[in-house]
């Protein structure tokens, strides 16, 4: 079961630039945009697959993570929503 993200739902966010396979990280694309996602790595690569499945996952290999760049925030630790 996966966390579902809604608008003006707020996320606490532990400060790391590391995670561990099957952590919600958070990572900011190319200096300006941030997105929260599963977190997946392995030698080579960095998988970030979106909570909603209408979307495709986001793979950056180690280059392009240094040249667009694509840097871990950190990972999401709890979810707060109001009804």
């Amino acid at each position: 079961m996966f966390p579902v993200l809604i608008e003006d739902d707020i996320v606490i966010i532990k400060k790391q630039d590391n995670f561990e396979n099957g952590d919600i990280v958070v990572a900011l694309i190319n200096g300006d945009e941030a997105t929260i996602k599963k977190g997946k790595k392995n030698d080579t690569s960095i998988l970030l697959q979106p909570l909603n499945t209408n979307y495709e996952p986001l793979i950056f290999s180690k280059e392009e993570m240094k040249s667009i760049p694509v840097t871990i925030i950190g990972i999401v630790k709890q979810l707060k929503r109001e009804f």
